[in-house]
């Protein structure tokens, strides 16, 4: 039970014991969990004709089968189904550990300048609602004076500062972790292949394809006078794989151009869950460091608690990588390609075209004498 309202802003009792909760929790393991569950099914799902075994009785799959009257999940699933649904998984926890640490950064390096009590749960619960101004705040954050040392103090114990300054191997972790807080900005924020409107499709409503049934290579070798394109082709040194992994389709009204709205476009985002979840752990690791010192300064000489008060587990230094550079860097990101013009008039500002981390390149596509046709061995 926690204190009852005594004013318009928290009384020190209520910030206190919400920041006892709160900072008892190990949000790390939280996301450790979860990306294994994922490799663990990709790897374990019953994809075969036998399904899973009977469950333990009074197990969760027990309980649940007794609720629906029937074994309702124990498959067995298609394998192409299967691995589509880890892969939009993927791309959901990748982003909520980005959304995650950015507004845990946001709350600790460029907190509300109200005059009520400090809690950072309630900082983070009541903080900015759109993720573009929590990152105007942290790139604003890093102006002010001093932005490496007050970083060092997010990541490091304060009983550790005089250590770490000392320890090169520590200081290049914590600049590993701060590269990983700012390639959460970049997947957050807006861009020519809109990585934020993917999550969003997927998180409000699965309004995209999830699909692991499709592949797109740039050939330089044109096809046959009938038609077929020799698998060599395909698999040449003159082949480029656009997309050899599983690939989200979704249908979202472009981000505006110059404050010019835009049409409806497609975009195909190239997921590949291993380096998904892996850019997801990292991102729940810097996660985990920011809240494990937040939580060390706030149960720091209290005598006061319970022995289930204390800080999570520190998820360790990343010495010497990976940084985001190292995870599939070179890989396209996706497709898009534009449906209707802008609502507004005028000529579509957004074209087709392939996206990389750090390009676009457009692509003229003459549909008008765009053909098909089939794979054949050679």
């Amino acid at each position: 039970m926690y204190p009852p309202p005594d004013g318009q802003d928290l009384t020190e009792e209520q910030a206190r014991e919400l920041d006892d909760t709160f900072l008892a929790s190990d949000p790390f393991q939280y996301f450790s969990s979860r990306i294994a569950s994922l490799l663990t099914w990709h790897e374990g799902a019953p994809m075969s004709d036998v399904p899973l075994p009977e469950p333990e009785p009074g197990s969760i799959r027990a309980e649940f089968n007794q609720h629906l009257q029937r074994p309702a999940a124990d498959g067995p699933f298609k394998e192409l189904d299967v691995h589509a649904q880890v892969a939009a998984d993927a791309l959901a926890v990748r982003h909520h550990a980005a959304e995650a640490l950015l507004r845990l950064a946001c709350a600790r390096l460029a907190p509300s300048m109200g005059a009520g009590v400090r809690c950072l749960w309630a900082e983070i619960a009541a903080g900015p609602t759109q993720i573009a101004e929590v990152i105007e705040r942290l790139n604003a954050s890093a102006q002010e004076a001093d932005p490496g040392e007050r970083m060092l103090r997010a990541l490091v114990e304060p009983g550790r500062l005089e250590t770490a300054r000392g320890s090169p191997e520590i200081v290049d972790a914590c600049n590993v972790l701060v590269e990983w807080l700012g390639y959460a900005a970049r997947l957050l924020s807006p861009a020519e292949i809109d990585l934020q409107a993917g999550h969003n499709k997927v998180k409000h409503g699965l309004a995209v394809r999830a699909r692991s049934d499709m592949r797109v290579t740039f050939l330089t070798t044109p096809p046959n006078a009938d038609g077929s394109v020799p698998l060599s082709a395909l698999t040449g040194p003159d082949a480029i794989d656009i997309f050899d992994q599983p690939v989200l389709e979704l249908l979202a009204r472009g981000p505006k151009v110059d404050g010019h709205r835009q049409g409806l476009e497609v975009t195909q985002l190239r997921l590949k869950p291993s380096a998904l979840l892996a850019e997801a752990y990292m991102l729940a690791m810097a996660h985990g460091a920011l809240f494990h010192v937040a939580a060390v300064e706030h149960f720091k000489d209290r005598d006061d608690l319970r022995e289930y008060q204390l800080p999570p587990p520190f998820p360790g230094y990343p010495v010497g990588g990976p940084r985001p550079k190292n995870i599939d860097a070179h890989a396209p990101l996706g497709m898009r390609f534009p449906l209707t013009t802008p609502p507004g008039g005028g000529q579509v500002r957004r074209e087709a075209g392939i996206g990389f981390r750090d390009r676009f390149q457009i692509l003229d596509i003459d549909h008008a004498n765009r053909s098909s046709g089939r794979v054949v061995d050679g």
